[in-house]
């Protein structure tokens, strides 16, 4: 697939440009969200000399934040430059975004691309590069504060060393690839497929020990994984628990459905029978695949074996195609090698190239720009984004992003950024002393669900997550459905006076005045009443004229399913109440409640001994 190039710095013009194009978009998209406060937490009571721990002792240690690595990186460079980690999380994750793309640069020079094409491929090369700059996903996940960009960097770097060439591999080949694999499982724990697929890649090579010792990086995970166990009493992060209760495909493929609708999926099919399907009707190429290109093979199972597992297990991602971001930039290259073997004439090439991008990256920027003023909303039509001919053929994206909506799955970038900001405006700087009344040594607790900022702010005061992704008895305990305050039936039977104009359909305008009179907050989606006409149109009506009475049951219906992405824990009975909170938020300021008293390490040692003998049962 590669082939040695002249000027070892090919490559840094059309990085350059790129990288340009990435600064301006993500500039733009620039955001923190809530969760990345949570890793920030346990960052700081590390600084503070407590360990990586949520509450230090004589709480349990837990393992809420799922990506060591990272907030091994962010404690470094507090403890060597003295910033907190808001103000450095999101320049280093631009900055691995910004080294992915100098690696993609550096192998598109030297792509093994037929002869007709190759002198111009500096500027196809940087083409390819701005349509990976001018996605909106890229742009997105080059900030956040989370890990998603170090955990891009280590996949595409683990990519571009399995697809290096052909076997037979020189013996140095398996350091880079394993390190590569290493550290994607040190900043996340889906890294570990690539540790598996590395040990796979490695069995052709396998024909002298001395060929093993180029896996010595695979080590480090797996003296992290024994570190974990020491630390923290599991071989998985708490949020694996908190987070996956069952199987929940019919989530996951709506995530992957509109990931691929979004960012031009439905291309890859004319592209796979064009190229594809010929290639594997011969047998030269199978015996290929198996042989030389077996690490080619692996690579692509890998990652089909990732989506997969997002798809039908987990159900998609709380955001917005965060774990799918990294695979934007590889599609991208796999899509120009593949066009390029078909299409020998460079004009062509560029012309086909910036079609697929065009369809790849504007449905992204455009929506984005349409959540504007709603943004806490975190859903739109497809008709305010698209033309009316183009919203029409967007009706399955619609009705399944309402669909997720409605499940706190993919919410995206405005939803985040804005949340974050409200919170952080009304939350003091991090630091002891913030609660009124709160006396010096006594013990604060506070509960909430939504731990980031609050457990950032509050470095001394102990926080319950009730949704259990820093709780090690939550995280455990059974999945229930919230209780309903919500009566569908009586819904249902106010359709005649919400239809004014006795059309026997319900419009936008009809739906929205029927949400400012019926609580349908009380389903735990907190939108604005333009929302929800949103949401039902989207979610029923089939022929675009509103919903009838058939096509409002069926909303209604959609309405009862109420398992919420990442937020299916609730406490165990008794639970809160041992654990008694004695600092409350009124809206302003937080003060001590005096009506309750300081739990003491005794009590807590003992709530959290009788619980967990509870959930094990």
């Amino acid at each position: 697939m590669r082939e040695p190039v002249p000027g070892r710095w090919r490559w840094f013009g059309p990085w350059l440009v790129a990288a340009a194009l990435l600064g301006f978009g993500a500039g733009r998209l620039w955001f923190l969200c809530d969760d990345a406060f949570i890793a920030f937490r346990y960052v700081g009571n590390a600084h503070d000399g407590h360990g990586l721990v949520w509450n230090p002792a004589p709480f349990r240690p837990v393992e809420g934040y799922s990506c060591f690595l990272w907030v091994v990186l962010l404690r470094c460079v507090w403890a060597v430059t003295g910033l907190p980690p808001p103000q450095t999380a999101n320049p280093l994750a631009f900055g691995c975004a910004l080294l992915s793309l100098a690696l993609l640069a550096r192998r598109l020079v030297a792509l093994r691309l037929p002869e007709s094409v190759r002198p111009a491929q500096p500027w196809l090369a940087t083409l390819v590069l701005l349509a990976i700059a001018g996605n909106h996903t890229v742009a997105t996940w080059a900030s956040s504060g989370l890990e998603t960009a170090l955990f891009g960097l280590c996949a595409v770097g683990w990519t571009l060393a399995a697809s290096r060439g052909p076997l037979p591999w020189p013996r140095s080949a398996l350091v880079p690839l394993s390190l590569w694999a290493a550290l994607a499982a040190l900043t996340r724990p889906d890294g570990g497929l690539l540790v598996l697929a590395t040990l796979a890649l490695a069995l052709p090579l396998w024909r002298t020990p001395r060929q093993v010792f180029g896996l010595w990086p695979l080590l480090l995970p797996v003296l992290h994984l024994g570190w974990r166990r020491a630390c923290y009493g599991e071989w998985l992060p708490n949020t694996y628990y908190a987070k996956v209760t069952a199987a929940w495909p019919e989530s996951g493929l709506r995530y992957l459905g509109c990931f691929l609708f979004e960012h031009g999926g439905w291309l890859a099919l004319p592209l796979l029978l064009v190229v594809g399907v010929p290639s594997l009707l011969r047998g030269a190429v199978w015996r290929a695949m198996f042989g030389t290109h077996w690490p080619v093979l692996v690579a692509v199972g890998t990652w089909g074996s990732f989506v997969g597992y997002y798809a039908l297990v987990v159900g998609g991602d709380h955001f917005a195609y965060r774990p799918f971001a990294h695979l934007v930039p590889l599609a991208a290259l796999a899509g120009f090698w593949l066009l390029a073997q078909r299409v020998p004439r460079p004009g062509l090439l560029a012309l086909l190239v910036g079609g697929v991008a065009l369809c790849s990256n504007l449905f992204g920027w455009c929506y984005e720009h349409n959540l504007r003023g709603r943004e806490k909303d975190g859903f739109v039509r497809a008709a305010a984004v698209l033309p009316q001919p183009l919203a029409r053929l967007c009706r399955p994206w619609e009705r399944w992003q309402a669909w997720l909506r409605l499940r706190y799955v993919a919410l995206p970038r405005p939803l985040h950024d804005v949340t974050c900001r409200d919170l952080l405006a009304s939350l003091p700087e991090r630091g002891p002393g913030h609660v009124e009344g709160l006396s010096a040594g006594a013990r604060g607790v506070y509960h909430t669900v939504a731990a980031g900022v609050v457990g950032w702010a509050l470095a001394d005061v102990a926080i319950v997550d009730t949704v259990g992704l820093n709780d090690w008895v939550v995280a455990r305990s059974r999945a229930r459905e919230p209780a309903a305050n919500f009566d569908f039936a009586m819904l249902q039977a106010l359709f005649p006076a919400a239809d004014r104009d006795g059309d026997r359909r319900l419009g936008a305008a009809e739906i929205e005045a029927l949400a400012q009179q019926f609580d349908f907050g009380a389903l735990g989606v907190p939108v604005s009443p333009k929302a929800w006409a949103d949401l039902l149109l989207a979610l029923c009506d089939g022929e675009g004229d509103g919903l009838d009475a058939v096509e409002f049951a069926a909303a209604a219906a959609e309405l009862g399913n109420r398992r919420h992405m990442a937020h299916e824990r609730r406490p165990p009975p008794g639970y809160e109440a041992a654990l008694r909170a004695n600092v409350r938020f009124d809206g302003r300021r937080f003060a001590a409640r005096a009506d309750v008293a300081p739990l003491s390490d005794d009590e807590v040692r003992a709530v959290e001994q009788r619980f967990a003998a509870e959930v094990r049962r």
